[in-house]
């Protein structure tokens, strides 16, 4: 971690943590140079944590690897493994290492920013906006979520928790996964779509709103791309939240200029910040954050919650979600 850019709380919840009796004991640095402070307790090492978001270098894991020989556990306090997972693979003996990330710990955020972006789009809100300021009065047919499909590209804890939501509003769910089965899902998704087979692009034609949370990976690399925009139907609405290297913006963008798509909300961006001269800013069809759909008041929190029930049951033996290092996440 770095004492900026959130290192100073995550400092304050570990000494918050630490009980010398039966809690676990940190040692915190933000390179290997601070971690060589601690150089008589590094073999005694049996789990180590990364704050990616508070300037944690997973590379630093790497070097920490060769003081470290009891390392039986390695978890991220984020829940993208985009940067991490390249480090672990090299690592010798990481197939006897369990590692966790904070899988679920900031679904919720994320599924609220999702429906806000179709919200925004479906009630015509720029419109409303622009009728306030010239005092336009418009009584235009007000549109309804209830019977619209929206297509989840990835239907992980994001997408369900997302497609709770929808199902609330009455709307239809359709999905193209990985696992192609409804089993365990029933309730909040009508129908999927495998990921790989033919029937993929339907997900895109049949949906009114397309969210993307597929994690980043070389598989997943620019998997919304031409192709995908080009079979969504006039009208529709595309929202990334999940890594921004899923994301072809170019094809997005150029999606956008023919009006094949009605618009797009983006928290997430192959590169981060999103370049001044990027197509993608000053249009107005067109949502940005910076990556912060689930920057909350308890993000730490939540984090560092999901590290605390993750650290229980490592006590404890119990089994934990692991990541899928082939996989990437």
């Amino acid at each position: 971690y770095h004492p900026s850019g959130g290192g100073e709380l995550l400092a304050q919840l570990a000494a918050k943590t630490s009980r010398p009796s039966d809690g676990p004991n940190f040692l915190l640095a933000s390179d290997f140079g601070g971690f060589s402070h601690y150089k008589q307790a590094l073999p005694q090492v049996s789990a180590i944590v990364v704050a990616p978001f508070a300037g944690g270098d997973a590379a630093v894991i790497a070097d920490l690897w060769m003081h470290c020989r009891e390392v039986k556990w390695i978890h991220s306090l984020s829940t993208g493994m985009d940067t991490i997972v390249p480090v672990l693979r090299e690592l010798s003996g990481i197939e006897s290492v369990q590692v966790t990330n904070s899988r679920n710990s900031f679904s919720a955020s994320l599924a609220e920013y999702a429906v806000m972006a179709m919200l925004h789009f479906n009630k015509q809100v720029p419109r409303l906006q622009t009728n306030a300021a010239s005092k336009n009065w418009d009584k235009f047919l007000m549109p309804v979520l209830t019977g619209k499909t929206v297509g989840f590209v990835g239907f992980g804890n994001i997408a369900q928790a997302t497609a709770r939501l929808c199902k609330g509003f009455g709307m239809r769910t359709i999905a193209v996964r990985r696992q192609g089965s409804l089993e365990g899902v029933e309730e909040i998704l009508d129908e999927v779509v495998e990921t790989g087979s033919a029937d993929a692009t339907r997900v895109f034609a049949e949906s009114d709103f397309v969210i993307c949370s597929l994690p980043g990976t070389p598989a997943t690399h620019h998997y919304c791309g031409a192709s995908e925009f080009a079979a969504m139907k006039p009208g529709s609405v595309f929202i990334s939240v999940g890594r921004g290297s899923c994301v072809d913006e170019a094809a997005l963008a150029a999606a956008l200029d023919k009006g094949g798509i009605a618009g797009a909300a983006l928290d997430v961006f192959e590169k981060e910040p999103l370049p001044e001269d990027s197509p993608l800013w000053q249009r107005p069809n067109v949502l940005i954050s910076a990556h912060n759909a689930d920057l909350t008041e308890d993000y730490m929190d939540l984090a560092w919650g999901t590290f605390l029930q993750r650290f229980e049951e490592f006590r404890a033996g119990k089994p934990m979600p692991q990541v899928d290092l082939e996989a990437g996440y």
